[in-house]
């Protein structure tokens, strides 16, 4: 189980949340991706959270290091020198970024976040470890995602690791495509209790590619719709209150079902 932090006070502005964005599958998708952040920054958010999987994969090495990232980064540099707070929140296709120059831009990256605005707590999290029955991801997420793997990427010649992420890549679209056909409920309400223990009144929840509410008297779980598919984020205003916002590029949207 993941543990959650204390809340951060958010002292002024608003919190934007954007999720799983897949950046790098539409052509100007960077640039939507970023006239967006650049958009509520202006209209004075200054917290910006990013619930994971914003690249199709993020990976903490220079030989896997395009073009797109190197242009979303340095915008994340400027909203970052402009006094906006982004806060990344690790993802299933995110790898090996912490402590590194691809985080450089991040005032905080983990498993878990959680902030109170307008006096109400939010907690965050991908979303892709509730589902304890999905039980080939939980197995790849091991040998993935430890420093063994890590340091073999480091001995791995460029061209070769490319390949290696695209067939990876292939699998884990399978994998959670399989295990997305139907949301797991019940471990998705647990998982707002467990925030509501934790002193969260909600938890943002993204991975699922779904909107979808679920409220009851243990808690409240809210899961995001994809950015990728949707162009819509979640706003959370200086009052605390919660709501969707459609994006002027929502027309260029990856309209498909069932992306991982």
């Amino acid at each position: 189980m993941i543990p959650y932090p204390e809340p951060r006070l958010v002292a002024e502005g608003g919190v934007a949340v954007f999720a799983d964005a897949h950046l790098g599958q539409a052509e100007g998708d960077g640039e939507d991706f970023l006239a967006a952040l650049d958009e509520v920054a202006g209209r004075g958010f200054g917290t910006i959270v990013l619930l994971g999987d914003i690249f199709h994969y993020f990976i903490g090495s220079a030989k896997l290091e395009t073009p797109l990232i190197r242009r979303v980064l340095a915008g994340w540099d400027g909203l970052s020198k402009r006094g906006v707070e982004l806060r990344y929140i690790e993802g299933n296709r995110d790898f090996f970024l912490r402590g590194t120059p691809w985080a450089r831009s991040f005032a905080a990256y983990g498993d878990a976040d959680g902030l109170q605005v307008g006096g109400r707590g939010y907690a965050f999290v991908h979303g892709d470890r509730i589902n304890t029955r999905d039980l080939p991801y939980r197995f790849w997420r091991r040998v993935s995602k430890n420093p063994v793997s890590r340091a073999a990427l480091g001995l791995i010649p460029g061209p070769v690791a490319r390949r290696i992420v695209e067939k990876t890549e292939a699998r884990l679209y399978r994998t959670n495509f399989r295990h997305k056909k139907v949301l797991p409920d019940a471990e998705l309400r647990q998982e707002g209790e467990r925030a509501r223990a934790a002193g969260y009144d909600e938890l943002l929840v993204g991975h699922f590619h779904v909107e979808k509410l679920y409220d009851g008297p243990g808690g409240v779980t809210r899961i995001l719709p994809a950015w990728l598919e949707e162009r819509r984020h979640a706003e959370i205003g200086p009052d605390g209150v919660f709501h969707l916002v459609e994006e002027k590029s929502a027309a260029r949207a990856v309209r498909r079902a069932g992306s991982a």
